[in-house]
């Protein structure tokens, strides 16, 4: 059952994330995503090896949020149009 209404609440995400208007915005929900499926990896998975590739997807997903972020913050502000 929790692994459904991950499940869900993931969906949901999902589509925020395509409807959302600024990039600020889709990256929260993409990091809400990356939480949700971690977490359904923890409950499918009920072994502790489970918990540890849970972790590592949890991680990595947060590294490559974080570094999207980053790199689009970076060509945002190289990016200047003169008139």
């Amino acid at each position: 059952m929790l692994i459904q209404i991950t499940g869900i609440i993931t969906a949901l995400m999902a589509i925020r994330a395509l409807l959302a208007q600024g990039r600020a915005e889709r990256l929260l929900y993409l990091n809400a995503m990356g939480f949700g499926v971690s977490a359904m990896i923890a409950l499918y998975i009920k072994t502790p090896f489970g918990a540890v590739l849970a972790a590592v997807y949890f991680v990595a997903s947060t590294l490559t949020s974080n570094a999207i972020a980053h790199a689009l913050d970076r060509v945002g502000e190289e990016i200047v149009i003169e008139d």
